[in-house]
């Protein structure tokens, strides 16, 4: 219960140190930018003069100008109509002719009295003529056909023509046209006329103005007025003139009164405070999903926090100078190189729209640390030694430097001001070069990170423990290095880190310095100590080694992964050796505990540490072998790969299967070169 209570206690406390932290970032970086976007303010109104020069802080667009100028577009392409001529109305005109004059053929089919045949027909509503007009209509008998075909006619005419809504000329016209027409038909006066009122109903506009056309041309008119620019840095205001009404416009537009807090400024304070909570979310977001071991870890978080902070600081300094100094790579490098280079190039892409407040969103600013930000996160990747930064430094500069004077070439023709731009770029990325080198001995001091430089800076054979390795136990310091080979090799092949699996290897074997001549590759042709003790005390010795290695790592500050490997390396594997002996020379065998002769363990718990068990066990083995040949060291590390893996060794380390293959031919190849056939130098025969 205490255990739980204690876990859970644990962690609430990094909850709580972790909120603190995020808190503490918000705030700075919030108060930090707010100075960036909230400009001096002045007190003026119509009339007052001026007594500096007011000068943009931004490029803006002058709105007022703009829709003033998008306003004349509009009315201008708003004179221009768009017209529409519907054929449907023709087709309407004339199928309601068709309609009267079937209905009037149908009625007269009929027996119905003449008066119920007109009611009939005035049931049509497209029609309102008089009773007597119908009766004439209804009168025709025979020739009603023939009267329809003449009316059809004259539609088909007249709405050859255009006839524009709105435009009474246009719908005299054609109704004269149609009048023309009937007239010259030779029909009687009274039919006549009834056929010209039927035509004149049916007369209609069908030109019309095209409103989607037309809006869209006023759409496309406003769109291409070209927008009215206040550069940044254009004086608004000139020192000791009257501010006229417009400049007051301007400077409003700008929020460059001081009229108390603006709407404007309250929600732009908002906006940013809101932008940065929700920046620093998605990157504590990310870490937690991707690397949880790194977010629960709150030392690791105030590491990436303080990088942040520390960049953001030098860049808002540097901006004062030139945008094109600010050192973005130096952050992506640091990140990579101490903790992870998919959350450097997460978090560091993220912080751009910080740094792109900071310039006033200069869009080549913005695509420099775009790239600065991919090419310092991925550079790094597999970091050997201190000189690889400024090797990596050294590649940035040059292709960015390239890439500035490019976006320079095809935004501007101004030549002095593009190498400007450029030479900034270029300093900006050795600065950023200069100050990773110079806070990364500081940031992993502080925040005791092991990185792969530190870790290499371990294998340097004057380290304490390497010499004394190398001094006390030869055998065990060329064995260890023999291992490395191996394991370096495997990790690289599997995807591993090959620094960690050779450093692990050379220090995994340091606690044989306490007793180094109970191990046989330290023996030298010596007599054998173990032939005079008991099985049982060889056992302890041997399994000893671990316990005392890892004691050692301890006192000299060996890192964790290191004291880890060391104590893993043999997992919970059985010593053999002793075990059978004493099993064999027993007088009661099924007495002798098998747990007695175990490893006490644990077995490897990540790629590095399972690959050091089988790339120690490996070397041990095939070295072993009288007249080593490429079948008895194959079948040799088979043996070995498939006892780690029957005896569940290798379970917990993330070794899959398809690793262990590619492990097994590394393994083949390595010692292949090792092992390789030499032929037998001759030797002179002496003359007798």
């Amino acid at each position: 219960m205490d255990l739980f209570w204690n876990k859970e206690k644990k962690k609430d406390d990094i909850k709580y140190k972790r909120g603190f932290t995020y808190l503490t970032v918000f705030l700075v970086i919030y108060l930090l930018l707010l100075t960036v976007i909230a400009p001096k303010r002045h007190n003026l109104s119509v009339g007052d003069i001026a007594t500096v020069d007011i000068k943009a802080p931004i490029d803006t667009v002058d709105e007022i100008a703009t829709k003033q100028k998008e306003e004349e577009a509009m009315a201008k392409a708003r004179e221009d109509k768009q017209y529409i001529v519907k054929s449907e109305v023709k087709a309407q005109a004339i199928e309601n002719v068709n309609k009267l004059f079937n209905k009037i053929v149908s009625e007269n089919s009929s027996n119905k009295e003449e008066k119920d045949k007109i009611a009939e027909i005035k049931k049509i509503e497209e029609f309102n003529l008089t009773d007597d007009e119908y009766k004439i209509l209804v009168e025709l008998k025979e020739k009603t056909s023939e009267i329809q075909h003449l009316v059809v006619n004259v539609l088909e005419t007249v709405y050859k023509e255009e006839i524009e809504e709105n435009k009474y000329e246009d719908l005299l016209e054609a109704k004269s046209i149609a009048d023309s027409q009937l007239s010259n038909s030779n029909i009687d006066r009274d039919l006549e006329d009834v056929l010209k009122n039927i035509c004149h109903i049916q007369i209609n506009p069908n030109k019309f103005v095209d409103n989607a056309k037309m809006e869209e041309a006023v759409k496309e008119a406003q769109k291409s007025v070209p927008k009215e620019i206040i550069k940044k840095n254009q004086i608004i205001v000139k020192e000791g003139e009257p501010v006229t009404e417009r400049q007051i416009e301007i400077l409003k537009e700008l929020g460059l009164l001081n009229n108390g807090t603006t709407k404007s400024y309250l929600f732009s304070f908002i906006s940013l405070g809101i932008l940065v909570a929700l920046v620093l979310f998605i990157q504590y977001r990310y870490i937690s999903k991707e690397k949880p071991e790194v977010f629960n870890d709150t030392k690791m978080i105030i590491l990436i926090s303080s990088i942040n902070l520390i960049i953001i600081l030098i860049s808002m300094g540097l901006n004062v100078i030139s945008p094109y100094l600010i050192p973005l790579v130096c952050s992506a490098m640091l990140m990579t190189i101490l903790i992870d280079y998919k959350i450097s190039l997460v978090v560091n892409l993220l912080n751009i729209i910080f740094i792109a407040i900071i310039v006033g969103f200069n869009p080549s600013v913005v695509v420099l640390s775009i790239l600065s930000v991919v090419l310092g996160s991925t550079g790094l990747k597999k970091v050997q030694q201190r000189n690889d930064i400024i090797y990596s430094t050294i590649y940035i500069t040059g292709i960015l430097a390239l890439f500035s004077f490019t976006l320079g070439m095809i935004s501007s023709n101004n030549i002095k001001e593009i190498l400007i731009q450029t030479g900034y770029t270029a300093i900006g990325i050795l600065l950023s070069g200069i100050l990773a080198v110079g806070l990364l001995p500081f940031f992993e001091s502080i925040f005791d990170v092991v990185t792969n430089i530190k870790l290499l800076e371990l294998s340097n054979p004057n380290q304490p423990l390497m010499k004394k390795l190398l001094m006390e136990a030869p055998g065990t310091y060329h064995h260890s290095m023999m291992v490395a080979n191996l394991a370096e090799a495997a990790a690289e092949a599997v995807g591993g880190n090959p620094v960690v699996a050779r450093v692990g290897a050379y220090y995994h074997d340091i606690g044989k310095t306490k007793r180094p001549y109970f191990f046989g590759e330290n023996q030298m042709g010596k007599e054998n100590p173990h032939d005079k003790i008991t099985p049982n005390l060889s056992t302890l010795i041997i399994l000893s080694h671990t316990k005392d290695g890892l004691e050692m790592a301890r006192e000299h500050k060996i890192p964790k992964v290191i004291q880890d490997m060391i104590e893993q390396h043999h997992g919970t594997t059985l010593v053999k050796y002793f075990y059978y002996k004493l099993k064999n020379s027993s007088d009661k065998p099924e007495e002798i505990k098998e747990e007695d002769f175990r490893y006490p363990g644990p077995i490897p718990s990540f790629k590095e540490s399972g690959i050091l068990m089988l790339s120690d066990s490996v070397e041990a083995a095939v070295r072993s072998i009288n007249e080593p040949t490429k079948g008895k060291i194959e079948e040799m590390v088979n043996n070995i790969i498939n006892d780690k893996l029957n005896s569940r060794q290798l379970v917990n380390c993330d070794l899959t299967l398809k690793d262990i293959e590619t492990i097994r031919k590394t393994f083949l190849k390595t010692l292949d070169g090792i092992y390789h056939h030499r032929i037998e130098y001759p030797t002179e025969k002496k003359v007798k």
